[in-house]
């Protein structure tokens, strides 16, 4: 039987997505892998997924339905790092295979659609979520976002109540998956003034038709924002390396919308990490030049909506969706290529229809058919070539972060990450070197200055860990900053000190076990016993399947004699980490 061409167009989609990311997965945990899902011994027990709609995630996150997904793949494929590129791939390809629906809608022409969703599958921006594990977990509010914006086309185009429901549904799920799901009310509304409305979205009698549903999608948005807010007591995101106020971070993102649009054009020297320049005042040329391309860009958006409605669609969704990033409210990282995701598609889509039209001119009619077909193939085997040598980029901390500093020789944040590596892998004098670069590309960078501290504080440099770590409390306050400096203190024997530092750190972020562990380790030095069980305690309530907390219990049980109780804490340790040299021997001697 032969295929439909739908069922064949997506056979191509899914083939091609595979043949691209098939060398991620040979590619081991790297980046933030490590924090994320390796580290994250939340994550590894199905018991705890009430939790994630309740409490905050790693990295102070509330994306619930992510965690959950975190959860299952690793009750499935444990650490095995395919299974976690696998869920990635298919996460991409589902979101390609409804872009390709939703083109046919919105154009009516399934080979547009089948190139459309082809340009979308290989273009190398998408590296950023596809190749690295992480990221790919976001893939998951993103498949929410296009499947509630295909069912929420199919309503509108059909007047099918059921795709309506369909939409409030995977929205609203999307949302508790990822954040960049709130611009998904505007976008529904762009496709209406594009598509729909005819004379225009203000017309009134069109505006009371939509009232009458569209409200449904705002009390979404509002309940996920409340319970955000609930959860983690805060409206954005603390950001890393910025600092400035609101007008800065505008104008610098003005800036950087029009960097992304370059990097979409020639994706040749992608990186994990850009260097920002901050500009704090309007009267600078560069800002200036950039109002100038805004103005022209939206001169020419609106000359296409009467004829182009297709072109006009596709800028529009390209800057809406951006509008998560744009640092209104502040985000982590400053420009990444993973914010362009979901905004791609509207660029891609505009190349599509561009090159169309170009082929549809007077000058092609002899040959338009091969030529249109000789571009779209070109630019298939540009953006996939890039795209498999940027996933090859992905197989180590090393090449990512090398690749990095080569593109972005001035980003702080680059050579921050280099010093962690060069740390984590013993090579203290490269770590050196990296912290103190990235200190002098930006003194403010205040976890270059933690990791130059805490780096400090390991080798036995007790008066420049302290140095460096309170002045990275000067400029930002942090858990880990806290934490670490409570450790100097206990290194050089302050206890007092070091219980106050200790309990900053709780303070700070209650929720984290790491503080209550050392303060229990503290509390057992001065002899204060009782407060130390305390201390593991709080900490195991909080995980306890962290080996090294039931270590130390052990060791405490073990100085005071008490056998029977060491013994099960360190076989609990040498259960949750038996490769571990210290659990294992501890295991042994208690066998």
């Amino acid at each position: 039987m032969r295929l439909k061409t739908k069922h064949f167009h997506i056979l191509m989609i899914i083939l091609l997505a595979f043949m691209l990311y098939f060398n991620t997965f040979f590619n081991p945990f790297v980046f933030d892998d490590p924090f994320f899902i390796v580290d994250n011994f939340e994550i590894r027990s199905l018991k705890n997924i009430p939790s994630y709609f309740s409490e905050p995630s790693a990295g102070n996150l509330y994306r619930p339905l992510r965690t959950v997904l975190y959860s299952v793949t690793f009750f499935i494929w444990r650490l095995n790092p395919f299974g976690y590129h696998l869920n990635a791939v298919l996460l991409h390809t589902f979101v390609a295979i409804t872009v390709y629906f939703i083109v046919f809608e919105i154009i009516g022409d399934r080979r547009f659609a089948l190139i459309a969703s082809l340009l979308f599958v290989a273009h190398p921006i998408h590296t950023a979520r596809v190749a690295n594990m992480t990221a790919g977990f976001d893939l998951l509010g993103v498949l929410f976002l296009f499947w509630a914006f295909y069912n929420y086309v199919i309503f509108r185009k059909y007047d099918k109540r059921r795709a309506f429901v369909y939409s409030v549904v995977l929205s609203t799920l999307g949302l508790f998956s990822s954040e960049e799901v709130i611009v998904f009310p505007i976008l529904a509304l762009l496709f209406d003034f594009c598509f729909i409305d005819g004379k225009g979205i203000f017309n009134v009698r069109n505006l009371k038709s939509k009232v009458r549903y569209f409200w449904i999608y705002i009390v979404s948005l509002l309940f996920y924002l409340m319970v955000r807010f609930f959860v983690l007591r805060q409206i954005g995101r603390a950001d890393v390396y910025f600092f400035g106020d609101f007008g800065t971070r505008i104008l610098s993102t003005s800036i950087i919308f029009l960097r992304y649009i370059f990097i979409l054009i020639l994706p040749l020297r992608l990186t994990v990490e850009y260097n920002v320049v901050m500009y704090p005042s309007f009267f600078s040329l560069s800002i200036i030049a950039a109002l100038f391309i805004y103005l022209l860009i939206v001169f020419f958006w609106v000359r296409l909506y009467k004829n182009h409605k297709v072109a006009f669609f596709s800028i529009g969704w390209f800057f809406m969706a951006l509008l998560p990033f744009s640092n209104i409210l502040s985000v982590y990282t400053f420009m990444a290529d993973r914010y362009l995701y979901v905004s791609s598609f509207g660029f891609l889509l505009l190349l599509a229809y561009l090159l169309d039209k170009f082929f549809h001119l007077e000058f092609f009619t002899k040959h338009r058919s091969k030529m249109f077909f000789l571009a779209i193939i070109f630019l298939l085997l540009f953006y996939s070539s890039l795209t498999i040598v940027r996933n090859s980029e992905w197989e180590s901390d090393y090449v990512l972060l090398t690749k990095a500093e080569e593109r972005q020789p001035k980003s702080s944040l680059v050579h921050n990450d280099l010093g962690q590596f060069y740390q984590e892998n013993g090579l203290y004098d490269k770590a050196f070197e990296y912290y103190k670069k990235a200190i002098r590309l930006n003194n403010r960078n205040h976890i270059a200055l933690l990791n130059l501290g805490s780096l400090y504080g390991e080798i036995g440099n007790y008066s420049l860990a302290m140095y460096y770590l309170n002045k990275s409390l000067s400029i930002r306050e942090s858990y880990k900053a806290y934490n670490n400096l409570g450790l100097v203190y206990d290194k050089m024997d302050k206890q007092e000190e070091a219980v106050i530092e200790l309990k900053k750190a709780i303070e700070f972020d209650p929720s984290l076990t790491k503080a209550y562990m050392d303060l229990g380790v503290v509390y057992a030095k001065i002899g204060q016993f009782d407060m130390a069980f305390e201390e593991f305690n709080k900490a195991l309530e909080i995980n306890p399947e962290i080996a090294d907390i039931h270590y130390n219990l052990g060791i405490l049980y073990e100085f005071l004699n008490e056998t029977s109780r060491a013994r099960n804490e360190f076989m609990i340790a040498y259960r949750l980490e038996p490769e571990d040299a210290v659990y294992r021997g501890m295991f042994l001697k208690y066998k």
